[in-house]
């Protein structure tokens, strides 16, 4: 590529360097390449302890990235973003939301899930945050009856430079367990829609054999039998 010998021959890579470069030449790189010269500007930022200065300037990156509706080099940018430690959870929450709308327009449904993980593990150090996280998990629930129902076709769909997407029986149980968790937090307002998801979960933890979670769903089932608001239907 011609832009990795001029990376290479400076001292400190940086984003504003990477910016300029690829906002005008984005046709020039491919998926694969962006990523290793993104990851060589990162090295560089980490090395020096300029991990606020990183995520900042990277965050920003990303925004005109999506401006310039290159979704593919923002959804890099985020996700590598996504791995750094010890950030703020306003600023985790931000990127998150934005990587999981970024994802979205691409149809791209594992990197939705990855972003909604996110997202999870922000809402569940913040209380105050419950409802969020609830309307986090509905979303999962969508992507994964997606993921799983029609795999073959939804992974087409999945860009990224890495790794694999997780199985179809995977994503089939992760299904279940978010089932279960939404049942779980909304069983004494909402019960009758809290069973329905539990005997989806049920079933799904049946046909792959997973005992263990039969039990939990079994007690979480008579918990709701036995409230007055349960219409039994």
């Amino acid at each position: 590529m011609i832009f990795k010998p001029m990376l290479k021959a400076l001292p400190s890579p940086s984003i504003d360097t990477l910016s300029r470069y690829v906002l005008g030449n984005a046709k020039k790189l491919t998926p694969s390449a962006f990523s290793k010269q993104f990851g060589e500007v990162k090295r560089s930022y980490m090395v020096r302890g300029k991990v606020d200065e990183f995520y900042s300037e990277a965050s920003s990156f990303a925004k005109d990235l999506s401006k310039q509706q290159n979704n593919d080099f923002a959804g890099i940018v985020i996700s590598s973003l996504s791995k750094v430690d010890n950030v703020s959870p306003s600023a985790a929450e931000k990127l998150a939301l934005q990587g999981y709308e970024i994802a979205k327009a691409n149809g791209d449904y594992v990197h939705m899930m990855a972003r909604l993980n996110d997202l999870r593990k922000v809402y569940t150090k913040r209380p105050e945050k419950l409802y969020d996280y609830v309307q986090v998990l509905y979303k999962q629930e969508k992507c994964l009856r997606q993921l799983s129902k029609n795999y073959d076709k939804t992974v087409l769909s999945y860009k990224t430079i890495s790794r694999e997407a997780a199985s179809q029986e995977d994503y089939t149980q992760m299904l279940a367990y978010v089932q279960t968790e939404i049942a779980k937090i909304t069983k004494n307002k909402h019960p009758n829609d809290a069973m329905r998801k539990l005997l989806s979960a049920r079933q799904i933890f049946e046909n792959l054999g997973n005992q263990r979670s039969l039990g939990y769903i079994d007690m979480l089932i008579n918990e709701i039998k036995k409230s007055p608001k349960y219409s039994g239907k």
